[in-house]
């Protein structure tokens, strides 16, 4: 995101109002300097205070992240553009932190006993794998917010070794039957170096009963608008639940792997892991369930 460019709007919105920093500062709780290195751009507020700020300010969370003003009709598209800004954004600060973790690491002491414990942690980590973000994350906080009431189910992969494609399935199970399945998005790297890592998002708007998938990578994304519970009576009653892998999974390349479920029942739920769903063990307790999965394709 460019912190330059939103401390002007914050600071453009701020004047608009009459508004000078102390007075601003004020409504938030917070001191005058802080603010002043908002609008100089050398750092965002906290999450946490994201929206309360909006508010004062008179503008949408996207317009705050875009740091302009969006019209309608461009909502949906900046939104889809934010949201894959602030995953890519927090892969960046990763780095940073991990060459400063590095550098802390050569000056401590490599005898002490809780350094050998992360040494050998991260030499079992896998190399390729597919995780899902924190659910504490300042990344996954702002994706909430991005995303509205239903929430956001975020993943990163990592691959060393190269495929030729990546592609997310969405099958449509009710009653625990399978009634479709279909490739909802790919990406080929038949000509060009496949990606070593990207995101995949997966947005449910049960208002307009919609689940918008999204996949990116460093050159470019690819995003989907699926529709669910189509034509299905009294579905805006229903309840809803999702589940998704916690841990991080390793990548079996030329297999289908299980990602996570959307999960909609009339009268109860039940929330089975998506392990449970990705051996064909699906409860027919649950009337609807929206499940994704990845395969990643090997040349």
């Amino acid at each position: 995101m460019d912190l330059i460019k939103i401390g002007k709007h914050i600071a453009e919105k701020r004047k608009d109002l009459g508004l000078t920093q102390k007075q601003l500062a004020e409504k938030l709780g917070m001191s005058d300097k802080s603010v002043s290195k908002w609008e100089r751009g050398i750092c965002l507020p906290d999450v946490s205070v994201y929206m309360e700020l909006c508010n004062i300010l008179g503008i949408s969370i996207n317009e705050f992240l875009a740091g302009e003003d969006i019209k309608e009709e461009d909502i949906a598209k900046r939104s889809e553009d934010n949201l894959i800004q602030i995953t890519k954004d927090s892969r960046h600060r990763q780095k940073n932190l991990k060459t400063i973790i590095a550098v802390l690491i050569i000056i401590t002491m490599i005898a002490v006993v809780s350094l050998g414990t992360v040494i050998f942690r991260s030499s079992s980590q896998p190399q390729n794998y597919i995780t899902a973000f924190d659910r504490d994350s300042a990344e996954m906080k702002t994706a909430q917010l991005l995303s509205g009431i239903d929430g956001a189910l975020l993943f990163r992969y990592y691959s060393k070794e190269e495929f030729k494609q990546l592609t997310i399935y969405m099958s449509e199970y009710r009653s625990g039957k399978l009634i479709t399945k279909e490739c909802a998005a790919s990406f080929s790297y038949e000509d060009i170096d496949s990606a070593s890592e990207g995101i995949i998002a997966i947005v449910p708007d049960f208002e307009d009963f919609t689940v918008k998938l999204v996949v990116a990578d460093q050159s470019g994304s690819v995003s989907t608008d699926i529709p669910i519970l189509e034509n299905v009576k009294d579905r805006e009653y229903y309840g809803r639940s999702a589940v998704q892998i916690e841990e991080a999974v390793p990548i079996q390349y030329s297999e289908e792997q299980g990602l996570a479920a959307l999960i909609y029942g009339k009268d109860g739920l039940h929330a089975s892991p998506v392990s449970d769903m990705e051996s064909g063990n699906f409860d027919t307790d649950n009337d609807y369930v929206y499940y994704f999965s990845f395969q990643f394709e090997k040349y």
